[in-house]
């Protein structure tokens, strides 16, 4: 076997080494999820049979904020109950494998600054602390010690990545689809941030390593060592590609991952001497480009053919809609927040700082915040030499300055003129409404941490035994969030829907005309999910007819300005009903179902008025067609002036057809108009092109990576 290949047998041991504690670590945080049930926590909303909806397209009233997410849980959750699969495990599977996916990159990344032959002080096998006699010498002084202690100085690196306050607050929110675009970031300066894939790094510098290796390599070792290079510099555009199709299950995850994947390119080495992976670069660059540009696709062409785009300021995904205002766009109220004795610095530089408060650790809403990160800048502080000895590496250049810039920033948009300035932005500009979740970006300084975490480990460990150091900066990790398994487990708490949603779906699904939801707003709150936490109605999700929700959100309890969402129809139909107007001003307006959540808190208003005029006439009486404990289905009359069946001599059945038939004849088109065949076909399309991007570009790595087993072997 040769030396190349006995590296690469040793990173791919090392790798799932890391997979195995990423395993471990996320199964400490998501033990909840391995309880039956679907989960329902905010905006984490799950359900047993999805449809392939308008608004699971992008193509209603709201922004095509979960495109292609969630088509593709259609299209899972489909093909599992055709083989017979359970389906509740999927969204919290799907969560797991992004936790390792994570912990893996991470990993990689720590070994990619400082490789598995390379010893915890920092002494290079390649020869960069001096001649290839020095290196041998030095080698076979600590060759025992380092290759014990390679998976002590990752460790907390590994751990880190996973158990930290900015994954563990997302995961509260329930923006697990998110954690593919964090991995991604993860991910981009493994695969493209590096210099020639054949060169070995050392910390004296690129230049000396590939000479160390030219002098060490020769004859059919180095030509074996170009072709295996080839093959590897295949499987990172590849991979790169993969993780930002993967990325893109959401439209904010595919900023992430885009932002990474330019900023690893931009800094990875193509010095004199470099000029094949100065052309991989370019290739990778393209291959990137034209991935980005498919993958966006469902959520652009959604966004741009949706009949129910609003202004300029909330077209596109997050968009801010309604009026002007830092109020009305969100930006405000999705800023960066303060933590305790902190700051907004403070707090972004510790990872944390989400916007929902109620989405927050009880530890990180204490004095213990200040503690950890005075902790966590003790780790900056060990960090610091060597990361500044190895600022010439091009993972570190795509890193360090990136995580700088980004506490910054996200700081910057939380004070007045960042706030105005960025309002300014999405007020404007279509898809802006994409920044306004600025915390959101702390993603990108997660892989400076996680190197932070790994130069701290070794430099601790020239004091201690590395298992020692290893313990005491993993610890320092953790106790960012040392709650994280207790919370989750308490709120990652799944549920069963009581048999009334499936019949209430076997009504309505398919039926001509729109369904409100009682009690007003997007969210409800239950005792029967969730233990009465905030949660994302999920009858979006569990009805195929068209749900009108205004998506107007409150932030922070009551005396909050709301933000409001993109749903005008929506908004305007909901407060006819509080109103308790006539059943045919609603009716006028497209809509025949009203859908009372009976369990759930929150503003009905005057809408008995119109639910439950029993002595009107039957031209303008509201039916109740079904009711148990936990749901009231209504049914409006059609329009006025609309021929209503004879009820004599009809069966019930017969009768259903011919109101339903008079619905679909009387619509106004202005008003309750699904969206078109071709639009749908088109988004269609484009998710079908995304998932085979997908597939292919995964397809192709795995083939890069079975060409450089072959040439390792040769």
């Amino acid at each position: 076997m040769s030396a190349s290949a006995g590296v690469r047998g040793r990173v791919g041991a090392a790798a799932l080494t890391d997979a195995g504690i990423g395993l471990v670590v996320t199964a400490l945080l998501l033990a909840g999820l391995a309880r039956p049930g679907f989960p329902l926590l905010r905006d984490w909303v799950a359900t047993p049979s999805p449809p392939l909806s308008d608004a699971a397209l992008g193509l209603g009233e709201s922004a095509a904020r979960a495109v292609p997410q969630e088509i593709a849980m259609v299209w899972a959750s489909r093909t599992l109950d055709a083989v017979g699969l359970p389906i509740w495990p999927l969204t919290g599977l799907l969560t797991a494998i992004f936790c390792v996916w994570l912990a893996v990159a991470a990993g990689a990344l720590v070994r990619q600054v400082m490789p598995v032959l390379g010893g915890a002080g920092g002494v290079d096998a390649a020869g960069s602390a001096g001649s290839a006699g020095s290196a041998r010498a030095a080698g076979a002084a600590g060759s025992a010690r380092i290759a014990g202690s390679a998976v002590w100085i990752r460790l907390p690196a590994v751990v880190g990545a996973v158990w930290n306050p900015f994954v563990v607050e997302r995961l509260l929110q329930g923006h697990w689809s998110l954690l593919a675009g964090v991995a991604a970031v993860m991910t981009m300066p493994v695969f493209l941030a590096r210099a020639d894939p054949g060169d070995l790094r050392a910390p004296n510098g690129p230049i000396r390593a590939r000479k160390s290796v030219e002098n060490a390599h020769s004859g059919r070792a180095s030509r074996a060592g170009r072709g295996a290079g080839g093959a590897r510099g295949g499987l990172r555009i590849a991979g790169a590609c993969a993780a930002l199709a993967i990325a893109g299950l959401t439209p904010t995850g595919w900023v992430l991952a885009v932002i990474a994947a330019a900023v690893a390119l931009i800094c990875a080495d193509v010095s004199p001497g470099r000029r094949a992976w100065a052309g991989a670069r370019a290739r990778a660059a393209v291959a990137l480009a034209a991935t980005a540009a498919v993958t966006a696709l469902p959520w652009l062409l959604a966004t741009a053919l949706a009949s129910g785009a609003g202004p300029a300021g909330g077209a596109g995904p997050a968009g801010g809609g309604g009026p002007a205002g830092a109020a009305a766009t969100g930006v405000a109220a999705f800023a960066a927040r303060a933590e305790p004795g902190i700051g907004t610095l403070g707090s972004v530089v510790g990872l944390g700082g989400i916007w929902n408060s109620q989405a927050v650790p009880p530890s990180r809403a204490t004095w213990w915040a200040a503690a950890a990160l005075v902790l966590l800048l003790l780790v900056w502080a060990l960090a610091a030499r060597g990361l500044w000895r190895s600022r010439h590496l091009p993972a570190v250049r795509a890193t360090i300055p990136t995580a700088i810039l980004t506490w910054f920033l996200v700081t910057l948009a939380a004070t007045g003129p960042g706030i105005a300035l960025l309002d300014a932005l999405v007020g404007t500009v279509p898809g802006a409404g994409l920044l306004r979740d600025t915390q959101k970006f702390v993603a990108l300084a997660l892989p400076a941490t996680v190197l932070a975490l790994a130069f701290a480990t070794r430099a601790l460990a020239t004091r201690l035994r590395p298992i020692g150091a290893a313990i005491a900066v993993t610890a320092i990790a953790i106790a960012a969030v040392p709650d994280a398994p207790r919370v989750l487990w308490g709120q990652l708490r799944p549920v069963t829907f009581g048999s009334g949603w499936a019949e209430v779906a076997a009504i309505v699904d398919g039926q001509p005309g729109d369904l409100l939801v009682l009690p007003a707003g997007s969210f409800r709150s239950t005792p029967l999910w969730a233990d009465g936490r905030a949660v994302l109605d999920p009858a979006p999700r569990l009805l195929d007819t068209r749900v009108l929700v205004p998506g107007d959100l409150v932030v922070g309890g009551a005396g909050q300005a709301a933000v409001t969402g993109e749903g005008d129809r929506a908004r305007r139909a909901t407060e006819a009903l509080m109103r308790g107007e006539d059943p045919q001003v609603l009716a006028s307006m497209g809509i025949r179902w009203v859908l009372d959540e009976r369990t759930s808190a929150g503003p009905r208003g005057e809408s008995a008025r119109t639910l439950t005029a029993e002595d009107a006439p039957r031209e303008t009486t509201t039916t109740t067609i079904f009711s148990n404990p936990e749901l009231t289905l209504y049914e409006l009359p059609p329009p006025a002036g609309a021929n209503l069946p004879d009820a004599a001599g009809l069966t019930t059945e017969s009768s259903a057809d011919e109101i339903a038939s008079t619905w679909k004849n009387t619509l106004s088109e202005a008003s309750a108009a699904p969206a078109s065949g071709a639009a749908r076909g088109v988004v269609l399309a484009a998710h079908a092109l995304w998932l085979i991007v997908l597939v292919a570009s995964i397809a192709l790595a795995t083939v890069h990576v079975r060409a450089g087993r072959v040439d390792r072997n040769s």
